[in-house]
């Protein structure tokens, strides 16, 4: 057993380092790290984003849905990278853990829940394991630290936070708080006794088919007579599926298990997204008692990075002026038609990178250039031309920094 263990993590160590996730970078990513399971039976692949700041600071653990935390073509999941950006330019780490892989399994949802061999309380395990490994860390704050999941992941959070539980009280460190996005909440309003000791924000989509929110309803009312010391927030989201929060359009989503068609609609809406990301955001700066950097416009909508003053260059819309070779004119001209957040970078010998859409936009052209090893320069960001015909004047990976004040 252990054997097969350890290939399975090596082979995800070799996926991380020839899969296209460092083209993709959103943070200052501290690397894949293993983390030893309580019983020391198996090493835990997680992925640890660093916030980038002195001093201990705040933890977010963030728990893959059913799906795990690889996506078809085993890369790691865009997801996460977003939410990653989120979490440090708020000055907190994210640690994300792949409950799966160790497990031999890429996905259990098409598994009935009853043959399953994987369950919420392994993956609780996994959780507390991560704590453990989080404490020894001379950058984190263990009493700040939170746990976020989505889908299973969020039905993880919520066994995590299961204080009538003897494994969870036997454990030295608990989160201070827990946030679920759509879990399925069914098997909890069964056990007539559950309570949490941690504040929890339940954030679910009203017409969701395949975690339905009415057993998160009854969940919330029986958490708000049974938990009187610590708060629980529901918040349903109208006209939204699962996976509200995703950027990924409405689907029908074929072979689900534990639905009666064995179908599930799921899919991004962009009102709850927005709305979510704030309540979460609240959520996290009054739990951690930090307050925000970010205003909630900034975090989804604009640069997680300085943007360099317009240079004067030239006008944005001068093709001819960008110093580019071959068909990087007409990638420009495509660049100025995507979606702001925005960045395109010029290299040293003419070739270019550019990222929309995504508020860490700046970093990933930086880190797409370092991949391809080559060094590079901003040349416009959103509508403005930034490049300056003086090298050491022009925007490079160096000049980089953080919107909002560093934590120190």
């Amino acid at each position: 057993m252990m054997v097969r263990n350890r290939f399975v993590v090596l082979t995800w160590a070799i996926l991380w380092l020839l899969t296209g996730v460092l083209a993709w970078p959103a943070t200052s990513l501290a690397g894949p790290v293993q983390i030893p399971s309580q019983d020391g039976k198996l090493q835990i692949p997680a992925y640890w984003f660093e916030s980038g700041d002195t001093g201990p600071r705040p933890v977010v653990i963030g728990l893959h849905g059913c799906g795990g935390a690889l996506d078809g073509q085993g890369n790691f999941s865009d997801r996460f990278f977003r939410y990653a950006g989120y979490f440090n330019a708020e000055h907190m780490h994210f640690l994300v853990l792949d409950s799966f892989t160790p497990r031999g399994q890429k996905s259990i949802c098409e598994i009935l829940t009853s043959r399953r061999t994987i369950n919420e309380e392994e993956r609780r395990e996994d959780v507390f394991a991560a704590i453990e490994w989080l404490s020894k860390q001379a950058s984190v704050d263990a009493s700040r630290i939170v746990v976020l999941g989505w889908s299973h992941g969020g039905q993880t959070v919520l066994s995590v936070l299961d204080a009538g539980d003897k494994f969870v009280q036997a454990q030295k460190i608990k989160p201070a708080a827990g946030v679920a996005f759509y879990p399925g909440c069914a098997k909890f309003t069964r056990m007539w006794n559950y309570e949490i000791r941690s504040p929890l924000l339940l954030m679910v989509g009203e017409i969701d088919d395949w975690a339905p929110a009415s057993y998160c309803v009854t969940l919330s009312g029986q958490l708000k007579k049974n938990s009187a010391n610590a708060s629980s927030d529901l918040v349903v989201y109208p006209g939204s599926h699962h996976g509200f929060d995703s950027t990924g359009p409405v689907t029908v989503r074929d072979n689900v298990a534990n639905t009666k068609s064995g179908k599930a609609t799921i899919g991004g809406n962009p009102e709850a997204r927005e709305a979510s990301h704030m309540r979460l955001f609240d959520f996290l700066s009054a739990q951690l008692g930090q307050p925000l950097a970010m205003s909630h416009a900034q975090r989804i909508k604009g640069h997680h990075y300085r943007v360099p003053p317009g240079s004067g260059f030239a006008a944005i819309d001068d093709l001819a002026a960008v110093p580019v070779t071959g068909s990087g004119r007409d990638r420009y001209a495509h660049f100025r038609k995507l979606p702001s957040p925005k960045a395109f970078a010029v290299t040293e010998n003419g070739r270019w990178y550019f990222n929309a859409g995504n508020p860490e936009s700046i970093r990933v052209v930086f880190n797409m250039c370092a991949k391809a090893r080559t060094v590079c320069w901003l040349y416009a960001v959103d509508d403005q031309v930034v490049w300056q015909p003086d090298v050491a004047a022009r925007a490079s990976e160096a000049s980089l920094k953080r919107v909002g004040a560093p934590a120190r």
